[in-house]
Parts: C-alpha cells; structure tokens; sequence
C-alpha cells in the first residue's frame, strides 16, 4: 500500500496529493508517470509525476476529476492508501540525456496548458538545478483555475501568466504571449515545449513554425 502524506485541492477539480513511494521517488527522472489503482476492483489510472523528493521518498501527483475514478480519487485523504502505484513508466525527457554545456547555450521556453503545468514543473525545475533558467508560460481560463504558480515562479526564469477572460496576468491565450515576447520584446528562443490542451498544442506548434523557431510539443 502506497500512503497518502498530503491531499490538497489546488482549483475547482484539480488536485494534488504527495505520496509515499520510495523505489519509484529513486528512479524517476522529469517527464515519466505512473500508474495508480485505488483498490482490488479500481481502475488503473496514468498520471504525470509532478514533482518528487528522493529524500523524502514522495512522488507528487496532480489530477482533474472527469469521470468516476478520479471523482472516486478525489475523495482520498491524507492518511489513505493506493492499492498500486507503479513507475516510473515512460520515458523521461530527452533534454535531460543532452550534453549539460550544450543545453546551457539553449533558449527554451515551456508553454503549459490548465493542468499542463504538471509535467512542466518538474522538467523547469530539473533545468533550474542544473543552473539552466528556462522562460514559462502558464495559460488557465480563470485564476481560480491557475495551478503551480508560486512553485513556478521558484524555478522560471521568467514566468509569464495569462488567462482567457483576462481576470489574472496577461489577457488571452497562450499564443498571443508567445507572439508577444518573439515579435515585440525580441526574445529569440531554440525549443519550444507545449503541453496542455490538443487544441492549445496545435496551434502552438502553428505559431512556432509561422515564426521559424525549433518546437516540440507534448501530449
């Protein structure tokens, strides 16, 4: 059994939870995931590692409740156990196998999506350690929706907030920002890394080809 340490509602069904789950907190690295089973007769559900402490031996998990397991999820607390937590699965980020000097000479941006700003964070924070400031941009409907920013804000080189209906941050989506910084404030970036909405990463990936820049994006 896989304990519950911390479970905390970040926005309108959006959720985190720390974990204990040492051999998978000492192997993991920043873009894997796990999967997590609830109980015998539980779904098995994948889910990004946000964050991880080896120390501590926790994996930090952010989820959206959308259907009847994670509802069935976010009704766990602090104290409760998983059944299963299996990881880390998938590969880790590509960035992280490159030569550290070459990587220092990058400019890289991260775009993040609503709960997108999951599996960013720990890619931002790993190049952080690593003495590499990437510049983030957080995207949200609304700032209720906003999720990570403080911890964001830790790790970013420069972090640029912007939500839908204009009621934090900038006003607009994510790819009036981008525009913004390229075109009007002279930032030159080489990788562009999108994850979020299928739509938001689509024309992501539009823009940075319209404006010739290097993009790769995430599901």
């Amino acid at each position: 059994m896989y304990k519950i340490l911390k479970a905390e509602k970040l926005a309108e069904k959006i959720f985190l939870m720390d974990v204990h789950a040492p051999r998978v907190a000492s192997h993991c690295q920043p873009g894997q995931f796990v999967i997590v089973k609830m109980d015998d007769k539980g779904e098995r559900i994948p889910l990004t590692i946000c964050d991880y402490d080896r120390e501590a031996g926790t994996i930090t998990i952010v989820f959206q409740e959308v259907g009847a397991s994670t509802t069935k999820m976010a009704n766990l607390k602090e104290g409760d156990s998983f059944r299963d937590f299996v990881g880390p699965l998938g590969c880790a980020s590509e960035f992280i196998h490159e030569d550290l000097e070459e990587l220092k000479n990058k400019k890289m941006l991260f775009v993040a999506g609503g709960v997108g700003a999951a599996p960013v964070y720990p890619q931002v924070k790993w190049l952080h350690a690593h003495g590499i400031n990437a510049d983030v941009i957080v995207g949200s409907k609304t700032k209720d929706m906003l999720i990570l920013e403080k911890e964001m804000e830790a790790v970013a080189g420069n972090l640029y907030v912007t939500t839908d209906d204009g009621s934090y941050g900038r006003s607009g989506m994510v790819t009036a920002v981008i525009e913004d910084l390229v075109q009007n404030e002279g930032k030159h970036y080489d990788v562009c890394v999108a994850i979020g909405p299928m739509i938001m990463m689509k024309f992501v990936c539009l823009l940075t080809k319209k404006l010739e820049r290097s993009r790769l994006s995430s599901a």
